[in-house]
């Protein structure tokens, strides 16, 4: 990009953000629409006093924020505000969307036809690790772009199956894009590239991983996806927080139903209890999957009670993934 193509609409998104006590929320809420260029700074700052905002320090904040985003375009990485073309349509419509997003690599994926998110416990069972690359894989067959947050585990078994079939894959990070965390999915990390994908964040570059960053960003695994697939999880476990978001979000949920050998794993003990309640559509074989994959297609949301969760395969046909 040129410099000329940095919006001011970005600018002043990036810059509220830079002001203790705003955050993603107050910049939406100041900046609510498009900015013209044209006399853009005045009309933020006429805005921003009015919401009590000191002039200087948004003048200050729209220097520093101008010049991080030219950095930005320096390193090769791209950024989207919520008001910009290119900016994930479906990211649009969760509760709280990202103000601006910053994308390295290939940008198609996040406007895919049809997406999936597969998560899970970092320490999953020797089950869950060959249930999550091969589920990937199997999603990948049936035309879907895999979302992930490239941590050990069943993030990393599920991206590393989404390449086996040679799928474009999104990672959502919780840091700045100019470093990969963990740091042994570096090389992950450029195979997604190198494949089509692209690493996705709602941070600028040289903001390192914060411990509630990780639990922000599972909103927007389960934002970019039309449906999330839970590989494994205890009741308590990180994964929780992107079940919640899809619910919130009203996408439809689905997680692996063990075989009964591996159901006195606390690793499975989330996926029991969504499966009990009826949070999920259970998913105990690669036939399962696959038919839950075509109702993708077929539902957009989940009904307001979240009753659209029956699992259509019968657990005495069980196949193996």
């Amino acid at each position: 990009m040129a410099a000329s193509s940095i919006s001011s609409t970005s600018v002043a998104l990036v810059a509220l953000m830079k002001l203790k006590g705003v955050g993603r929320r107050g910049a939406l809420r100041i900046v609510h629409g498009p900015i013209p260029d044209n006399d853009a700074k005045d009309l933020i700052v006429d805005r921003a006093m009015r919401a009590r905002i000191s002039e200087s320090a948004f003048l200050d904040a729209w220097d520093r924020a101008w010049d991080e985003l030219e950095s930005t375009e320096a390193k090769e990485t791209k950024f989207f505000s919520f008001y910009d073309e290119g900016y994930p349509e479906r990211l649009r419509n969760i509760p709280d969307p990202p103000a601006v997003l910053y994308v390295k690599g290939d940008v198609a994926g996040l406007h895919a036809t049809k997406c999936l998110a597969v998560v899970g416990t970092r320490e999953p069972t020797a089950y869950g690790e060959v249930v999550a690359r091969k589920s990937a894989s199997t999603a990948v067959g049936e035309g879907f772009t895999i979302v992930s947050g490239l941590a050990h585990g069943c993030d990393t078994f599920g991206h590393e199956g989404c390449l086996d079939a040679h799928g474009i894959g999104v990672a959502v990070m919780a840091h700045g894009l100019d470093k990969v965390y963990p740091a042994a999915n570096r090389g992950l990390a450029s195979r997604l590239l190198e494949n089509g994908g692209c690493l996705v964040s709602e941070y600028p570059l040289g903001v390192t991983p914060m411990r509630t960053a990780f639990a922000e960003r599972d909103r927007i695994q389960s934002g970019l996806s039309d449906a999330v697939l839970v590989v494994e999880t205890d009741v308590k476990g990180g994964t929780m927080h992107t079940v919640r978001f899809c619910r919130e979000q009203k996408r439809l949920l689905a997680c692996i139903d063990h075989p009964d050998k591996w159901k006195d794993e606390d690793k499975t003990k989330g996926n029991q209890m969504m499966i009990a309640q009826r949070w999920a559509h259970g998913i105990c074989d690669g036939v399962a999957l696959t038919q839950f994959l075509t109702h993708i297609e077929q539902v957009e949301t989940l009904p307001e009670d979240g009753s659209e969760t029956r699992n259509n395969s019968d657990p005495q046909t069980r196949m193996s993934f």
